[in-house]
């Protein structure tokens, strides 16, 4: 793309500081085709064939909007940023949110217009089409080179989250965690006990059911929020490590541990925790809107969802510790999941191209440097994920934000589903599995069964 600055002609500018008089006298001026033609100004070219003074223009796909209260000053930021450093790129800004942000970027692969810079899950059932395509670059490639960012800057424990087959490919603009969260409100007013097992969860399902009210704010559409779920519960399972190994090396999910974990999502089915209509209350703002309006008594919920809590709902709430699970071995008053697989990842073919390859890293940079992660915490909610950034409570303006921090820091945790799906084409399965489990449509076996299915076949490809 030419640029909008040339270099001004040596000797034009010379003649230029000569008297009108004289440079009529001079009969031609240098900078003049020799067809009379006059052409703009002179260009020196570089050696990578581009103009002296043109800068790239760099495209940027972010879920930072200047339409959300909590992320327009970050936004703002961004476009700060890019304005102070117009004379090495030009940046063009996009929002796509969601799961609209996957069907966007395999059209992207498909087309071969895959933005410059572009938020994305990290998760290995997420980012190895990616890799597959070759259309992304291995993240340590981006850390060699950065002089401001590097992997001790971030939490070790992190990368699996953000790895695909052992090759990174991003790191997490910020941590999450999940927590169960209980309208203490409704407990006192209904007289039930805050639960500490599932044999409690199941005993309070009748009352809060026959005063109109759902007992567990839960539910799957398209395997959200339900696969945080799953893996919550699995994860108080005895070495529940080896079953996401097992996925990874071996392309199963064909345990004891899954099946018992499974087997428990349906017993709470059964028994009416989980609304009636599971898949039209699934995805995350649903699930949460059910909590915050005061219709469900329980939640299990993760950071990003708080910062839609209101003041009123946020003094009514209390964290619990995680029921225990039968079967469960994991002391639950030292778990609580944590997460965070989004991140910032570079198409390989910016990467390469020798106009954007410095650029990339300037903005790269940026996009992980403190003043950010300090702008998504104090507006957003967003806890930072580089180490290095202090806490001032004072600050944080989310609700229950700082009481969660406190209640969840340094503790237990264990992998997710996304994480460790060996084939990006398998997660459509995992999560329609999910979903037709929260609904009843499908036996614990036979879910398991499908997605074993899935991951044979893909093993096979």
């Amino acid at each position: 793309m030419k640029g909008e600055k040339f270099m001004k002609n040596r000797k034009l500018r010379k003649l230029m500081g000569l008297g009108l008089g004289t440079m009529l006298a001079l009969g031609t001026i240098t900078g003049c085709q020799g067809n009379g033609e006059e052409r703009d100004v002179a260009e020196e070219t570089k050696a990578d064939g581009s103009a002296e003074g043109e800068v790239p223009t760099l495209r940027l796909i972010s879920w930072v909007t200047s339409s959300d209260p909590k992320t327009k000053p970050t936004y703002e930021l961004i476009e700060q940023f890019a304005q102070e450093h117009s004379s090495e790129f030009k940046l063009e800004h996009e929002n796509i949110l969601g799961d609209e942000l996957k069907a966007k970027i395999k059209t992207d692969i498909a087309s071969d217009t895959v933005p410059d810079i572009f938020i994305y899950w990290g998760s290995g059932g997420n980012s190895t089409m990616l890799l597959d395509s070759d259309v992304i670059i291995p993240f340590d490639e981006y850390l060699d080179e950065s002089k401001e960012i590097k992997r001790d800057l971030f939490p070790e424990e992190s990368f699996s989250r953000t790895s695909s087959n052992d090759t990174l490919v991003t790191i997490t603009t910020g941590l999450e965690y999940g927590v169960w969260l209980c309208n203490q409100e409704l407990f006192d007013q209904y007289g039930v006990e805050l639960p500490k097992t599932l044999d409690d969860m199941l005993a309070m399902s009748d009352t809060f059911n026959e005063n109109g009210i759902i007992p567990f704010a839960m539910g799957s559409k398209g395997g959200n929020p339900a696969h945080e779920f799953v893996a919550e519960i699995l994860g108080q399972m005895p070495d529940c490590e080896k079953d996401f190994e097992n996925l990874t090396d071996n392309y199963t999910i064909d345990t004891e541990n899954i099946r018992n974990t499974l087997d428990i999502i349906d017993t709470m089915r059964e028994n009416k925790l989980f609304p009636s209509d599971t898949v039209s209350i699934g995805d995350w703002d649903q699930q949460f809107a059910l909590y915050n309006e005061g219709k469900a008594a329980m939640i299990y919920a993760w950071t990003w969802q708080i910062p839609n809590m209101s003041e009123e709902m946020a003094e009514k709430t209390v964290i619990i510790d995680a029921p225990k699970m039968p079967g469960g071995t994991r002391d639950t008053s030292n778990f609580t999941r944590a997460g965070g697989d989004m991140g910032y990842m570079i198409s390989k073919s910016a990467w390469e191209d020798p106009q954007k390859h410095d650029a990339i890293i300037t903005l790269m940079d940026y996009l992980y440097s403190t003043d950010l992660q300090e702008s998504a915490l104090y507006n957003g909610g967003t806890i930072p994920a580089r180490m290095d950034v202090e806490i001032d409570e004072s600050k944080v303006t989310v609700p229950m934000l700082s009481e969660i921090i406190n209640y969840a820091k340094g503790k237990e945790s264990c992998p997710n589903f996304p994480q460790t799906c060996p084939k990006t084409e398998c997660w459509t399965d995992f999560a329609d599995g999910f979903d037709e489990l929260f609904a009843g449509i499908s036996t614990p076996e036979q879910v398991i069964e499908n997605i074993d299915n899935s991951l044979a076949a893909a093993k096979g490809n």
